[in-house]
């Protein structure tokens, strides 16, 4: 309640201050076209001509909703403004530049703080138009007069969530408000926005979960480590998976998955990360999608019409640079959208500006991914960039020749001979010290020999030594700091393995090992000593899940995600199938997961049956699983949403008793109350007893599932 009477204090000053500010930012006149409605000679010709049109309009339009003494006239006229800075949004090529003259004009000439005051005191259509319009041109400056004035208006209006007509425009203004600062964020976690912005998860409406996703990533990406350690403590991390689950809608999935994978890469949350299961939908979405349609898609779109700015594309190099696949693999899509929007626009300089070349490059030589290669090839080829070969990871097993092609693709042609005559081979060139470098093979230039290091420290930290780690020390290294593994060889050609690593002084890491920097010995010793103390407790089938979920895909996964993540709030370990398990063990597998859990969830869904009545030989997945949960007993809770009962003789004789199991009917309206009855019957009494207390029991039905 502070917040916001300091809010509509600074806010009250403010609109009778705005014409002065008008004046105190300098150039304003100029970027906003002046009295006489000129435009910055910066501007390309085409944006100067779109400007000259399109800024009397616009004046004309914030004067009538200034002035404006009925509801509908103010309504119209923010419409009318809205229109505007739509269609500017949507101008291809100059689209960006017309747009944010637009949005500057408005809050310079009063516009930005009409709207906050609208929000705060006008009757809801009005609020809504206000809401829809603000969303539309929160760019940078307009976000910080937000941040500075408006912020307490905003989440008091957050307290509203369940009015769906401001819900579509306010989850859009949380969005971007959450790409401010890390302060910003801050304020919106403490004070509500993101329990707002989570409590939405659980709709249906694909506009505010679409804003939801965004401002989740943007949350993660922007808001800093003590911010992301928030939204692992406010659920965040469960909540993404129905929006990661989604099958109606790619762009609210990417960006869930974009936000879960930036949570992923900060170490201290990297566990609570991996435990909500939403990790693992990543690479399968990736894997499904072509960047290039999607960036039709993209552009399609009234969010991302211009696509993406240099400062946002500049957050994706860390996952690049990651050594979560994970993280390379969604930051290399998204980059490959990217460039191929850029490149239509002709400005494809923005990923060398950003420094995203050269880690795609390393990408291509080094990773293990297909997937994520294949994607980084793609943006190379688009923005014009040489691709280079991929380089062998098995670099302990290389012969001299391909070291000659190492050293030609890192640029150090000049010293292929050296190498040859010298018959530098792959386990050579691992255990190369510099005084090695300058006095046998001939680089005298201090420099040089940095820079060559340093592309061998790459080479170290990515390479597969498989044939002769049979400890598996060099991942173990990688877990502790992915660079660690640049260590991994100097060890094994001493003898050691993780099995003996304890036994290692520090002394002997330094001198036999050469590991230079004490800090990074401290640190291997360290977890060397704190594995012998942590062994590995093996899971029996004895420690199953609570509780499988069983769901058909076409009509019941958004329900099946989100009696995952309820269940799970409610301290319920729970398995669903995510489409992760091995090609050829998928059927083992999905039977051992039903028997090894106490309970057995069916979701009902329309028309989930169908494919089970005329499958007499139980192939189809939904039949197996009811016929696998039925054979062993289990605690079978079925949960319908709009889901009809059909006649038992339509079923396989070996799946009717199903029916006669009390179901449970979910109201989305209602969700907490259906999912405490739903753990009732978890907890309590089986499902097959009447009297456990479902209004919604098949007893009343003529003797179904008699067999």
């Amino acid at each position: 309640m502070l917040a916001l009477l300091l809010s509509l204090h600074t806010l009250g000053r403010s609109l009778a201050m705005a014409s002065a500010e008008l004046l105190a930012v300098p150039g304003a006149a100029g970027r906003a076209g002046g009295g006489g409605g000129g435009v910055s000679p910066g501007a390309g010709a085409e944006a100067r001509e779109a400007l000259e049109r399109v800024l009397p309009a616009l004046r004309r339009a914030l004067g009538h909703a200034v002035r404006a003494d009925t509801a509908p006239a103010l309504r119209a006229a923010l419409s009318e403004v809205f229109r505007l800075v739509e269609e500017a949004w949507g101008m291809p090529a100059v689209g960006r530049d017309v747009a944010k003259v637009l949005c500057d004009v408005i809050r310079l000439e009063g516009g930005l703080d009409l709207l906050l005051s609208l929000l705060y005191t006008a009757e809801l259509e009005t609020k809504c138009q206000a809401g829809k319009l603000l969303e539309q041109i929160l760019v940078a400056e307009n976000r910080d007069r937000i941040a500075r004035i408006g912020l307490g208006v905003i989440l008091n209006l957050a307290k509203e969530r369940d009015i769906p007509q401001l819900a579509q425009s306010l989850s859009g203004i949380l969005e971007h408000m959450f790409k401010h600062t890390e302060e910003t964020c801050f304020q919106l976690i403490s004070d509500g926005g993101l329990d707002t912005i989570l409590y939405w998860c659980r709709w249906t409406d694909p506009a505010v979960l679409r804003h939801c996703a965004m401002a989740l990533a943007n949350c993660a990406m922007y808001g800093g480590q003590a911010n992301q350690r928030l939204m692992i403590e406010k659920k965040a991390a469960e909540w993404l998976f129905p929006l990661a689950f989604s099958k109606d809608d790619e762009l609210i999935r990417l960006h869930a998955c974009l936000a879960i994978t930036v949570l992923a890469t900060n170490k201290e949350i990297e566990k609570e990360v991996e435990r909500s299961g939403t990790l693992a939908l990543v690479e399968p979405f990736i894997a499904s999608l072509d960047p290039e349609q999607f960036a039709c898609r993209m552009l399609g779109s009234s969010d991302n019409t211009q696509g993406r700015t240099a400062q946002d594309l500049q957050r994706l190099v860390p996952l690049l640079d990651s050594s979560r696949l994970e993280a390379q693999c969604i930051a290399a899509f998204y980059l490959c959208a990217e460039a191929a929007i850029k490149a239509r626009q002709k400005k494809t300089q923005i990923f060398s500006e950003i420094g995203a070349t050269q880690s795609l490059k390393r990408i291509v030589c080094y990773s293990t991914s297909s997937t994520t290669s294949s994607l980084a090839k793609k943006v190379l080829c688009l923005i014009g960039e040489e691709v280079p070969r991929r380089i062998l990871p098995t670099v302990p097993n290389w012969k001299s020749c391909e070291v000659q092609t190492w050293l030609q693709q890192i640029g150090f042609n000049k010293y292929c001979q050296r190498f040859l005559d010298h018959q530098v081979d792959g386990d050579i060139l691992l255990r190369l010290t510099e005084e090695e470098l300058q006095q046998d093979l001939g680089m005298d230039s201090s420099i040089t020999r940095k820079r060559f290091f340093r592309e061998l420290t790459e080479l170290k930290t990515f390479a597969n030594y498989s044939t002769c780690d049979r400890s598996n020390l060099a991942d173990w290294l990688g877990g502790i700091e992915p660079k660690f593994r640049q260590y991994t060889y100097n060890l094994l050609t001493c003898g050691i393995d993780r099995n003996f690593l304890h036994r290692v002084t520090e002394q002997q890491l330094q001198e036999d090992c050469h590991i230079h920097t004490g800090f990074h010995r401290v640190r291997i010793l360290t977890a060397a000593r704190e594995m012998l103390h942590s062994p590995i407790t093996l899971q029996t089938a004895s420690n199953g899940t609570d509780v499988f979920i069983s769901y058909r895909r076409s009509t019941g996964s958004q329900l099946a995600s989100l009696l995952k993540v309820h269940l799970q709030l409610h301290g319920f370990s729970v398995f669903i199938d995510v489409e992760k398990l091995e090609a050829g063990k998928f059927e083992d597998k999905l039977i051992q997961s039903v028997l090894s859990a106490r309970n057995f969830v069916l979701v009902l869904s329309p028309n989930a049956l169908d494919k089970c009545m005329e499958d007499p030989e139980c192939k189809d997945w939904v039949h197996k699983e009811i016929v696998t949960a039925l054979n062993s007993g289990k605690n079978i809770v079925p949960v319908t949403d709009h889901f009809e009962w059909p006649d038992p003789e339509t079923l396989p004789k070996d799946m009717r008793a199903v029916l006669k199991f009390n179901g449970i009917m979910w109201s989305h309206e209602y969700q907490e109350a259906t999912i405490d009855k739903i753990i009732r019957f978890l907890q309590g009494r089986s499902s097959r007893d009447s009297s456990a207390g479902s209004e919604n029991g098949l007893d009343c039905l003529h003797s179904l599932g008699q067999s």
